[in-house]
């Protein structure tokens, strides 16, 4: 009798270890291809190259049925933008957005090198035409966030910077359709040394299966709570490259919104390196004369 009796709690505990163990493996699974998923969006092609025409527009915004509408005139600014990959494996990237409209300011501009290098920061750069200098952007401490945001929009700087792979933690949630398409929904929680440095606690981002672009984001901030929403519409191919033509960023807590509007592109086209550097921003003549050559491409 004793002897059954240990045989029948060996058998029990060998269940529990098999579903113990069936229960652990989906998860380890899950997480994996959540993280090769992400990889996949991070390394799509996107061309080597980009020039465009852009428009800013940012306004404080009401809700009227279902549609968010401006409830004032919307600020608008017209900008040049020119990007290259660089490095040995053109892995990094510089990129420059110059202010064309409103004329007062005209000559404004934003400069970023993003890295490849796993905890490497993001360099930025902004240049106000009416002090003549070029101020780098950095945050108060080594742990704390960069604050600001671009041309005075609800895209702020860490909105601007290329994610890291390793510097965040992946978990997919489920799949679902969004926009018409099929989607992956997958939670992406910054590292401890990320978050440190990080405006967000943790995002939520609907991955389109197809194209591997992340066509809407929940960004929450370092409270847990709701802080933008980020949309991309207007998909479209160029060049066979998947392109957003239209960003909306709807601020859920100041109740602002902004929307990036790529009215031209051209990928892949000759872009000089020594173009995309601090001179840009602060020599007229060299601005101009490298600028009217990629304004070709966009005719």
């Amino acid at each position: 009798m004793k002897k059954d009796r240990v045989m029948r709690i060996v058998m029990l505990l060998g269940t529990l270890v098999l579903v113990l163990g069936i229960a652990v493996v989906p998860f380890t699974g899950q997480a994996q291809d959540a993280k090769a998923i992400m990889k996949q969006v991070l390394d799509r092609d996107d061309g080597t190259t980009e020039v465009s025409l852009q428009k800013l527009s940012t306004c404080r915004y009401a809700k009227k049925g279902k549609k968010l509408v401006c409830a004032e005139s919307p600020r608008v600014k017209v900008m040049e933008s020119v990007r290259k990959d660089v490095g040995p494996r053109e892995k990094d990237t510089k990129s420059v957005s110059l202010i064309l409209e409103p004329p007062v300011e005209r000559g404004i501009g934003f400069l970023q090198y993003d890295y490849d290098e796993d905890g490497r920061d993001t360099d930025q750069w902004m240049y106000l035409s009416a002090f003549g200098k070029v101020k780098r952007i950095v945050s108060g401490d080594d742990n704390e966030p960069t604050e600001g945001s671009f041309f005075g929009s609800e895209f702020g700087y860490e909105d601007l910077e290329r994610r890291q792979l390793e510097e965040y933690t992946y978990k997919l949630l489920k799949s679902e359709t969004y926009q018409k398409r099929d989607t992956w929904v997958i939670e992406s929680v910054p590292t401890p040394a990320r978050a440190r440095k990080s405006n967000y606690s943790k995002s939520i981002l609907w991955v389109d299966k197809e194209r591997l672009l992340v066509l809407k984001s929940i960004l929450y901030d370092r409270q847990g709570k709701r802080s933008k929403r980020v949309t991309l519409r207007k998909v479209e191919q160029v060049n066979d490259i998947w392109v957003a033509r239209y960003i909306s960023v709807n601020n859920l807590q100041t109740k602002r919104m902004s929307t990036l509007v790529t009215e031209r592109l051209a990928l892949n086209v000759e872009v000089k390196e020594n173009f995309l550097t601090q001179r840009v921003l602060t020599d007229g003549a060299f601005r101009e004369g490298g600028l009217e050559q990629m304004r070709a491409y966009l005719k």
